[in-house]
């Protein structure tokens, strides 16, 4: 489904979603004026149950950050997870790499999400750019850091299953 989604420029002194923003583990530790020069590149999307946000196989230059909602991940057509905590990063591997989507998000309940717009964080001033993409690719490491320990951690649970098997 598509088509109901709003779209709101980010507006940074809403102090209702600098609240929500400034808890958001990646930006918990910058001050408001970082978060708000960060976010100038951004947009507030409101999202309705059943609305799909990002579909596997499509290209496009935008990194999504859960502020409330639930969110269904799913793989060739397979459910493999769910988004619903405050500050869930979703969409950051298209930026790094410049490969398609790997995976459909669609919106379970109603949603609310920050979007951050690659080509636009593009036009911004050198220093807030540089500031932005610094900030950007910290999140990103976290994120993958979290990601590449749960799939170690299920690399780990299946080989132990193999090898029970095996035996």
């Amino acid at each position: 489904m598509r088509g109901a989604m709003k779209e709101v420029p980010f507006d940074p002194e809403n102090d209702d979603i600098m609240l929500h923003l400034r808890n958001v583990p990646a930006f918990n530790a910058l001050p408001d004026r970082h978060i708000r020069q960060a976010m100038t590149a951004a947009s507030i999307r409101r999202y309705e149950s059943g609305e799909v946000i990002v579909t596997e196989g499509e290209f496009d230059n935008q990194v999504y950050f859960l502020i409330f909602g639930v969110l269904e991940v799913s793989v060739g057509g397979n459910v493999v997870g769910n988004l619903k905590r405050l500050g869930d990063v979703f969409g950051e591997m298209g930026i790094i790499d410049g490969s398609p989507r790997s995976a459909t998000i669609i919106a379970t309940r109603t949603s609310l999400v920050v979007t951050l717009d690659d080509t636009a964080i593009g036009t911004l001033g050198d220093g807030s750019k540089i500031f932005t993409q610094a900030v950007m690719y910290r999140v990103f490491a976290e994120v993958m850091a979290v990601r590449l320990r749960a799939a170690n951690e299920q690399i780990s649970e299946l080989s132990r299953e193999l090898a029970r098997l095996k035996s």
